[in-house]
């Protein structure tokens, strides 16, 4: 009974170890099985997720939870999911171009990796990382706005209308002249 007490005893210090390692990771981590339900999540996921605790996310469909719809409000069938195919096909994934849903109901732009967890050659489940990438999202289009935008007075500048030439240099348009004043 020695033996057998002091095996838990390791067991729980390693599982110990091994959860403080994940909730050191500033990225929000969730591990899945092949249903999609969450079998384990860090501290950054229960908080960029806006949960209280792992136990509102363990054993719940991850798909349903954060990644049903997109940002439009569209939903996302669970064979379009990027996710869920990562781990089906058993091939890791990188996406920065949609977004997960808060317990709230708010969303927010996430870049995230799915990796498949293999076993003996077998899926078993999947691993997914994310980071909040609204902040980027937001700069990216300011600047966006700023390259062809006047900044004073908001108008288009030059660069936009030599970006849209070819769309408004037609035979119907024609005769076409273009103005620059400052």
């Amino acid at each position: 009974t020695k033996e057998r007490h002091k095996a838990n005893t390791d067991l729980e210090q390693r599982k110990d170890q091994l959860q403080l390692i994940l909730d050191s990771a500033g990225e929000g981590i969730y591990g899945m099985n092949l249903k999609g339900e969450c079998t384990f999540c860090n501290i950054s996921c229960i908080k960029l997720l806006g949960y209280n605790s792992p136990e509102d996310l363990i054993g719940k469909n991850m798909h349903a939870q954060v990644h049903h719809t997109n940002e439009k409000g569209m939903p996302i069938s669970i064979d379009e999911c990027k996710v869920i195919k990562a781990v089906r096909e058993g091939k890791g994934i990188k996406s920065s171009d949609e977004v997960f849903w808060r317990a709230d109901g708010t969303y927010f732009h996430v870049e995230y990796r799915s990796y498949p967890q293999m076993k003996e050659n077998q899926v078993v489940g999947g691993v997914v990382t994310f980071t909040d990438i609204t902040h980027r999202r937001e700069k990216e289009s300011e600047i966006h706005y700023l390259s062809f935008h006047d900044p004073l007075t908001g108008l288009h500048n030059r660069s936009y209308l030599e970006n849209k030439r070819a769309e408004i240099d037609i035979t119907v348009n024609l005769p076409l002249s273009i103005i620059y004043a400052d």
